[in-house]
């Protein structure tokens, strides 16, 4: 039998998972997700199994909203390191809560110009955010980057003890507020941009190169990416790194895995 979408149609929000979807789309349509599942299931219509993610399942919501065959791609993971779950933009989603995962984007939201960290915001004076998205889906999702890997992991405590508290302060008193992983966001796509560079990784993960002299060099590239001039800033910021990248290690914490 074929399966027709419900009455009332729900917008699928990009990225938005399965039981986040599936209680919309019953709720529009008057009824619930257990009312539906139940139903299909005694006519024969959907798998038994009350596996989340059974491909029959997820089947049968993509018919029952007429969705597209890529809707609830349900890849938890990518090289190991599971993708998270999060809210998605609420401009994306009409000014309501969607969660689901979005491998393909970084923190920011490029249509509306929003952070979407754990507190979304407004970032039109804050350009420079939106730039660094850009080049996070360009180059660090084609290396199968995502927010989860210890990579933007990595980025983000070395951006966060290297950059300059003048860079912060301004950029809070445009953004009118101090959201501290909104305010270094640009340097971490740079760190986690020169981190996964091949050439710099394949380096890095040299068995034949000690510790201490990977560390070194990391440190000293970092701080040369986030400060362009002034030698003794960056002296200071590798430092700053340097203890940065042992208190990872410390944590047990791969830079680059």
């Amino acid at each position: 039998m074929n399966l027709g979408p419900l009455p009332v149609p729900t917008r699928l929000t990009h990225g938005e998972g399965i039981e986040n979807y599936a209680t919309r789309h019953a709720q529009r349509n008057g009824t619930s997700v257990e009312q539906i599942e139940n139903a299909l299931r005694k006519a024969g219509i959907m798998p038994k199994s009350r596996t989340r993610l059974h491909p029959g399942r997820l089947q049968t919501w993509r018919a029952l909203g007429g969705l597209h065959d890529r809707a609830f791609d349900p890849k938890q993971s990518i090289g190991g390191h599971p993708v998270i779950v999060r809210e998605l933009c609420l401009r994306c989603g009409n000014g309501n809560l969607r969660v689901g995962r979005t491998p393909s984007t970084g923190w920011v939201c490029v249509a509306h110009r929003r952070w979407i960290g754990q507190v979304q915001l407004d970032i039109r004076q804050l350009p420079e955010l939106v730039a660094a998205e850009r080049h996070f889906r360009s180059t660090l999702v084609s290396r199968g980057i995502h927010v989860g890997t210890p990579a933007m992991l990595t980025a983000s405590e070395c951006a966060s003890a290297g950059i300059a508290l003048s860079t912060l302060e301004e950029r809070a008193a445009r953004a009118g507020r101090h959201e501290y992983e909104m305010l270094i966001y640009p340097e971490t796509v740079k760190i986690a941009r020169l981190i996964t560079r091949p050439a710099f990784k394949d380096w890095i993960q040299n068995p034949a190169h000690p510790a201490g002299q990977r560390r070194d060099r990391v440190a000293s590239e970092i701080a040369r990416t986030i400060f362009r001039t002034g030698e003794s800033q960056r002296r200071r910021a590798a430092q700053r790194i340097e203890n940065a990248l042992r208190r990872l290690s410390r944590r047990g914490i791969e830079w680059l895995a």
